[in-house]
């Protein structure tokens, strides 16, 4: 059950990165940038490819202009 969980988070947020990423009008590439984080993480996060951390969800939330709750609500 844990890993449905942990799977079922990732996907949450890598719905909800994309979905704010492309709203924003920004690439990967943006959102890396403005995030301090490489593209190949933003790939990762949005595949849902990719555990991050809680300091890497907190850039995120500040680069799309959202709360660290925003990103991980169902």
């Amino acid at each position: 059950m844990a890993r449905k969980d942990i799977q079922a988070a990732r996907r949450i947020l890598a719905h909800h990165v994309r979905r704010l990423r492309v709203a924003r009008q920004m690439s990967q590439e943006d959102l890396a940038d403005a995030a301090e984080l490489s593209q190949d993480q933003i790939s990762e996060i949005e595949n849902a490819k990719h555990s991050t951390t809680l300091d890497n969800i907190q850039r995120l939330a500040l680069a799309l202009g959202v709360t660290v709750a925003d990103l991980l609500h169902e």
